[in-house]
């Protein structure tokens, strides 16, 4: 363990930031969506979401504890394919709030909370790509 972050630079440390926040986000994003729903799922929940979000989390911390140099490329792939997946899916629930007639549904409040969520990881993971990670 102590190898691992032995010769850490920045961008190992933004990578590992990245992957954790992607890696919690999913989790929350599961247990928070399945917990809200009713009778069905929340029409923003994607499992394509969880699913890059959740591999761009492994593929990263997989890459990084093994040291290979083209994970933050894939990593950030997953990252910013789930971001843009929640992206389209929170149109449908803000679409409801700008017009002010609920046709579409879903959470609007959960929607954007975890588009912050998953665009500061897929955003930490591009910079993090552009850094050095070991000497």
């Amino acid at each position: 363990m102590k190898r691992l972050f032995q010769d850490a630079k920045p961008g190992f440390w933004l990578s590992a930031a990245a992957a954790v926040i992607a890696l919690v986000g999913a989790a929350a994003y599961v247990i928070i969506y399945m917990a809200t729903a009713a009778e069905t799922v929340d029409r923003v929940f994607s499992w394509l979401t969880f699913g890059l979000a959740l591999g761009g989390a492994v593929i990263t911390l997989a890459g990084e504890t093994l040291r290979l140099p083209f994970t933050p490329i894939l990593g950030g792939a997953c990252f910013s394919v789930a971001l843009a997946n929640h992206l389209v899916e929170t149109a449908y629930p803000l679409a409801d709030v700008l017009t002010g007639v609920p046709f579409f549904g879903g959470n609007p409040t959960l929607a954007i909370a975890f588009s912050v969520v998953f665009g500061a990881a897929a955003v930490l993971n591009v910079i993090a790509a552009f850094m050095a990670h070991r000497n």
